[in-house]
């Protein structure tokens, strides 16, 4: 198969920072273009100056846009037209190198920046959702919902439930490769929480889980600004004492703290489409304890790999009986469910569907 795939030029594929920018749907593309193409597929993937990858890169001669500070200092990125006009510098260039007959299947993720385009073309066009579908998206969505061109493919179950009458053609977890994680069987007896430093996120939970329990919490997360009021309120005044921050960390020593936490926290106040960290925790061994929303209940398995409750009194009684989950059991459930390679099986799967 020739397959076309992009992620975004905000940055390079993989992120080139040793792991400190957490960016799933990057790091996703860049594991299914190498291992389509080692698979023998002919793979072209369009990225910004300083993608890396076994597949065929095309970076149009841009650099990452987060290399001109003059831009991202200057406007709110998140709102601002000049993302989607740089995103859709690749996305055109991949739409008119498909009506040109280069490839048989084109898969992209930001869909919304791709998807008026993808309904002009003769060439297929996979699109993974990574985000809730919120009504905005829900009505953009429907006005191409009877193109039989453009196929959806969801990273949980939970995630389509808002929108089900669109073509999804699957649900296809994210994966890891389980090799990569250090399992350990004997953790120190710190809680952990690793995420965004947003209110949805629900670390301000995550600390008074631990001052309740007593226990250490180690918080690891993306930079917070002084202008991030959720930071300044909620977070930056609990830090100290049992309360560490440990910033933003290398893979390599993330892979260190989840592997000797007792407990990963996950607290979540929002639909979570997947949450990828819930699995990089049990790869080390380190059962989750999480509130039952979004794709939680698709990816722990309440009483074996950790616990599912609902409010911050059931999160305190699961952290005092953490110690009856099996952490070999946390380690099998990913490599069972949630590996890299059964991720691949997967989305290789849906390009032959479409393509017969």
């Amino acid at each position: 198969m020739r397959i076309a795939m992009f992620c975004s030029g905000l940055l390079p594929t993989p992120p080139a920072n040793k792991g400190k920018i957490i960016h799933a749907p990057l790091h996703l593309t860049d594991v299914l273009a190498s291992e389509m193409a080692k698979r023998g597929h002919s793979v072209t993937l369009f990225g910004a100056k300083g993608t890396k990858s076994k597949a065929k890169v095309v970076d149009l001669n841009l650099p990452p846009l987060f290399n001109h500070p003059q831009i991202v200092d200057s406007v709110d990125l998140k709102n601002h037209n000049v993302i989607n006009f740089y995103e859709q510098l690749f996305i055109s260039d991949i739409y008119r190198r498909a009506a040109e007959g280069e490839f048989d299947i084109i898969h992209i993720h930001p869909v919304d920046l791709s998807i008026n385009f993808a309904v002009n073309c003769k060439v297929p066009t996979v699109f993974t959702l990574h985000d809730p579908i919120s009504r905005w998206r829900h009505f953009i969505y429907n006005i191409h919902k009877t193109n039989k061109n453009i196929y959806y493919v969801s990273i949980s179950d939970s995630q389509r439930l808002p929108l089900k009458d669109i073509n999804f053609i699957d649900t296809i977890h994210n994966g890891i490769d389980p090799g990569r994680y250090p399992f350990n069987a004997l953790p120190g007896d710190y809680l952990l929480s690793s995420s965004r430093l947003v209110p949805e996120k629900g670390v301000d939970v995550a600390i008074r889980v631990a001052k309740r329990t007593g226990l250490p919490l180690k918080i690891t997360g993306e930079p917070a600004s002084d202008t991030n009021s959720y930071w300044m309120e909620k977070i930056k005044p609990e830090i100290g004492g049992k309360i560490s921050y440990e910033g933003m960390v290398s893979t390599q020593s993330m892979f260190s703290i989840y592997k000797n936490a007792a407990a990963f926290l996950f607290p979540i106040k929002w639909e979570e489409p997947f949450g990828l960290a819930m699995i990089e925790a049990m790869a080390c061994g380190t059962p989750v304890i999480a509130f039952n929303r979004g794709s939680v209940r698709e990816i722990v398995q309440d009483g074996r790999t950790g616990f599912i409750v609902d409010d911050i009194n059931g999160m305190v009684r699961a952290v005092k009986k953490i110690e009856s989950i099996d952490r070999k059991a946390c380690r099998r459930h990913v490599e069972e469910n949630f590996s890299l390679q059964k991720m691949v099986d997967k989305y290789e799967l849906v390009y032959e569907k479409i393509l017969k």
